[in-house]
Order: C-alpha cells, then structure tokens, then sequence
C-alpha cells in the first residue's frame, strides 16, 4: 500500500508523533504519499486552532522522500452540519476529511437526522472523505450514505484502526462496513483505507485489514491505496 490518507500528529493533542516522525515511519514502510488530518479544534484536549491550519505552506511537501498532504479531520458540529474551521481555511487545504465525533458540539438526532446531517455535509464541495462511517457511536442509514457518496465524488473510509483496535466488534460496526463495501462494489468504486495512526509505528498499518480481505468480499483493486496518482487526481492536486 503506498498511501495513507488518516494520520495524526502530536497537534491532535492525543497522538505522540510529529509529521517528520510519521513521514519517515511512511518512508520506511513504502508510503509514498502521506496526509496530515489532526483533529480540528472541536476534540476536547487538541492543540491546533485555526491558525495552525492556516500555517499549511509552511510544512514541505517532501519529507524523507514522502509525499506530505496537510488536511484535517473536521468534526460535524451541529445539525446543520457546519465544521469546526471556517470556510475559508477549509478551501486552503489539501482535502478536508470528516467525521462524527463525541463531544464536539453534535448531539445524536436519530438514525434518520444524523443521516442527512452527514449527506448534507458531503455535499460542501471541499469535503472529499468520511472517515470510519460505520462507528457505532452515531447510527446511520449506510445505504444512503454510500450511495449519496458516489453521488457526491466522496470517498468512504475502511478505518483499519477499527481493525487493530479491535472496534470492529462493536455493535453494528461489521455490518454497515459490509453493507458499505457490497454498495461500493455494486457501483464498481473504489475506497480508501486510511490507517488513523496516533503514533508513528501505526503509519500505513493495514495488516489486521488486508487479512480481512477476503472475509470482507474485497481485493486490493476495490482500494485507492495503491494508485497514488489516481488519489491526487481525485483530491484535484497536482502531481
């Protein structure tokens, strides 16, 4: 696998890496392109505030030969489904994930609200990934949100923590994933897999996921991790 497009760093406020530590993790590892997406300032205990976002230029491209993108990953913040950085730093970076979070502002709606929250919030035209859809924290409908996604040009994420933390086993997590995956491939697109590494050693880490290939119904052509150019011509980024 040459890209991961979920790390974090000692930014977030609860990882223990900084991006040359990550960068040099994704190097040894074969990643040739790498995203930053610490949490945006809504996650209790983060360190950034918008001006750290706003900083993006000034962090090389390359670091130890890696290609570096720097994104966040936002949190839904309310049911009108606004982001916790404004605007106009989010059309600054490189790609803006997104995510539902505890404790940043979003109170549970219901399976139907918290569904059309996170479709409306695919359709902000700088929004190109959802990250761990599938968690059992907010229940969603995943045969809307999947088919919204295609619809919308945004990728869904296979979060391979969920597999090496064992969250996987959580309520209804299996499930949605499968139904996502049996969307995506009925549909013949692609998803991404994204490591979510809080510490350096978990860069690129997607082993326990990999081995869950099969049982998964998905091979590595079902995944834009190998296809670095294919992944910078969807984040509408020059090579």
């Amino acid at each position: 696998m040459k890209v991961d497009l979920h790390t974090h760093t000692i930014s977030s406020g609860h990882a223990f890496s900084t991006i040359n530590e990550n960068a040099q993790a994704a190097s040894e590892k074969g990643i040739k392109l790498l995203a930053v997406t610490d949490h945006g300032p809504a996650v209790l205990g983060s360190l950034v505030n918008p001006y750290f976002f706003d900083c993006k230029n000034r962090t090389p491209q390359i670091i130890h030969g890696v290609r570096v993108l720097f994104g966040v990953e936002a949190n839904i913040i309310n049911a009108d489904g606004d982001l916790d950085l404004s605007e106009e730093l989010l059309n600054k970076l490189d790609f803006v994930a997104v995510g539902f979070h505890a404790d940043c502002g979003y109170v549970e709606q219901g399976i139907e609200k918290d569904t059309e929250v996170l479709i409306k919030v695919m359709q902000k035209p700088y929004v190109k990934i959802i990250v761990h859809p599938y968690n059992n924290k907010i229940a969603i409908d995943m045969e809307k949100v999947a088919l919204a996604s295609i619809t919308n040009n945004v990728l869904l994420e296979i979060n391979a923590s969920y597999f090496y933390r064992n969250y996987i086993k959580r309520e209804g997590c299996w499930e949605r994933l499968t139904t996502m995956i049996r969307i995506f491939k009925e549909n013949n697109q692609k998803m991404i897999i994204g490591s979510d590494a809080h510490h350096s050693s978990e860069v690129g880490r997607f082993e326990e996921v990999i081995a869950r290939f099969a049982e998964l119904g998905i091979t590595e052509d079902d995944v834009f991790n190998n296809d670095v150019a294919g992944v910078l011509k969807f984040l509408n980024i020059d090579q």
